[in-house]
């Protein structure tokens, strides 16, 4: 038979005292229940029935592109036009006015329409050159 003692060295005590200190914690936050009801094979099953979707398993397919694609974002450059995005936004949940000829020369004296403009001139300008490569 084999002795605790020989099973137990001081470095394996030590080890299993922390194990189980660690153990309690993570009773005491609850982190044993929610592992536990984790584990639940109905919560198992009713889980991988939502992740199971056609559209989940495709957007699992293209994960490293749309990483890759999320990585390659300037985030600082998104911040820096949010006024121009919400603007735009707001402006397109209005109902557009027909506007004629007229209406557009009269909307060219307009600074903020002239400096729209600007802006739709530079937008096309980088489609464009991407479309020539």
């Amino acid at each position: 038979m084999v002795k605790v003692e020989t099973i137990l060295t001081k470095e394996r005590r030590e080890a299993l005292e922390k194990f189980l200190d660690m153990l309690v914690k993570m009773n005491e936050l609850g982190l044993l229940d929610t592992i536990r009801d984790l584990l639940d094979p109905e919560f198992i099953g009713r889980l991988s029935e939502l992740l199971m979707t056609p559209g989940t398993l495709k957007l699992l397919d293209h994960i490293d592109d749309l990483l890759d694609l999320a990585g390659s974002i300037d985030v600082e450059a998104i911040k820096g036009n949010m006024p121009v995005i919400k603007a735009a936004l707001e402006a397109l949940s209005r109902e557009p006015k027909p506007v004629g000829i007229t209406g557009l020369m009269r909307a060219m004296s307009d600074p903020d329409v002239q400096k729209g403009l600007g802006l739709m001139v530079e937008l096309l300008k980088a489609i464009g050159k991407t479309k020539t490569k």
